[in-house]
């Protein structure tokens, strides 16, 4: 009997961690994988790739959500982080940029997937005592600059592997905020 009532419990509890909340953070977009993101931002080629090229390849505002459009004081403000740079010290597609002013855009573009999972003991989560969350995923972003319908500067950076643990311990558990509680009330 007291073996049978133990393994319930064991078996009741290890099944609560399913019960515990978790979310996902994702931009749609073509690209599943930091990999594959970089691999299509790799197959674009200054002074090669046309605008219909890079559409195809996902950098496309009007079908991959947050590729911002930038204008070309933007792009310089982006690419050059200091205004005490000399326009000679600039990639050659930065400075073509500057002298075709209007004529250059850039396109940005932020992609990532994002996901959080709680995980560690249901009671303790849901009392407010020990709450625990896995955060995993990974980030992209790039640059690129189009003069005339021309590709002529690009730039990466990006976090291949996003892995994190955000803790929140509270040894009162779900009284923890109850002064927090009484001091916004009496304000």
């Amino acid at each position: 009997m007291k073996t049978t009532i133990t393994v319930c419990v064991a078996v009741i509890l290890s099944g609560c961690a399913a019960l515990l909340p978790g979310g996902r953070q994702e931009t749609v977009a073509p690209w599943n994988s930091f990999e594959e993101a970089k691999a299509s931002y790799d197959r674009i080629e200054p002074y090669v790739t046309k605008l219909s090229d890079l559409h195809e390849l996902g950098y496309d505002p009007k079908q991959t959500p947050n590729v911002a459009i930038l204008n070309y004081s933007q792009v310089v403000k982006t690419a050059v982080p200091q205004a005490s740079f000399s326009i000679d010290d600039q990639p050659q597609g930065i400075r073509d940029c500057i002298r075709a002013e209007n004529r250059c855009i850039g396109y940005s573009l932020e992609q990532s997937q994002i996901k959080r999972k709680r995980v560690g003991n249901f009671f303790l989560d849901f009392l407010n005592f020990d709450r625990e969350t896995l955060i995993t995923g990974w980030r992209f972003s790039a640059l690129v600059v189009v003069i005339d319908g021309t590709v002529v500067y690009k730039q990466w950076s990006g976090q291949p592997m996003v892995r994190q643990v955000d803790r929140n311990r509270n040894p009162l558990g779900p009284f923890q905020s109850a002064g927090d509680a009484k001091n916004v009330l009496s304000m």
